[in-house]
């Protein structure tokens, strides 16, 4: 089991309410549900920060061939013709 550290954090009560309401319908651990939600979120927050931190480190020189086509024929071409991307219509 890893090391684990107690909190004290305070919710809005109604917030709680819902949690407490959603959770029981579905059997779900509260404490299991916060540590996968902060874990997810932290997760979000790395990422953005890894892309704005490479952002702009190649230059067109540095991918020509990304020039040449849209995003999409790019992917498209990468993942091979039988894995095309469908368009959704909203």
């Amino acid at each position: 089991m890893s090391e684990t550290k107690m909190l004290h954090i305070r919710f809005p009560a109604k917030i709680v309410d819902q949690m407490t309401a959603y959770l029981k319908t579905r059997g779900v651990n509260r404490n299991r549900f916060i540590v996968d939600a902060v874990a997810e979120k932290l997760r979000r927050e790395m990422r953005v920060k890894s892309f704005k931190e490479t952002q702009g480190v190649l230059t067109p020189e540095d991918a020509p061939e990304w020039a040449a086509t849209s995003a999409t024929e790019w992917v498209e071409k990468l993942r091979g013709k039988d894995r095309v991307t469908s368009s959704w219509d909203i």
